[in-house]
């Protein structure tokens, strides 16, 4: 089975951008208007802080994912989406053979998804992380299936 979530993350890096461009154009604003946009200092922070977090969410949660269990070998990709083609260092290939599987968990958190794969290698188990935060749950759901199926004919 061949998935990926390209469809969901090809408009990240522009709503990444237009944030990045609203962070700055609040603080011109502010500045022009003689700290009058807002009614308190507080508010002007705290939407100053929220766009800061927002910014951090999708610089961080916003990965490519792409997953294909066909053949002999295991293949998921996990990489960043913003600045991916001129710095690729948030690029994770994780290809293992479809015997070496041991088990896999899944965590959903409220904002966040992550997929933990376990493997059995030379020097014993190993287990490497997977960002799942802008993938459908459908799609997870598919990938979950497709794991269990693998590790179920590993069990024979």
């Amino acid at each position: 089975m061949r998935l990926t979530n390209y469809k969901s993350v090809k408009i990240i890096p522009g709503f990444y951008y237009f944030s990045v461009v609203f962070f700055f154009l609040i603080i011109f604003l502010h500045y022009q208007f003689d700290g009058t946009m807002f009614s308190s200092d507080k508010y002007y922070y705290g939407t100053l802080g929220g766009i800061v977090l927002l910014q951090f969410y999708i610089y961080f949660g916003g990965k490519y994912f792409e997953y294909d269990s066909e053949g002999a070998i295991l293949s998921i990709v996990n990489k960043g989406v913003i600045l991916s083609e001129y710095l690729n260092y948030r690029g994770n290939v994780i290809e293992i053979k479809r015997e070496q599987l041991y088990k896999y968990k899944y965590y959903n958190f409220l904002i966040y998804k992550r997929m933990v794969i376990y493997a059995k290698g030379r020097n014993g188990v190993f287990k490497k992380h997977v960002n799942l935060t802008f993938v459908s749950n459908k799609k997870i759901s598919y990938v979950k299936h497709s794991l269990s199926k693998i590790i179920k004919e590993n069990a024979y």
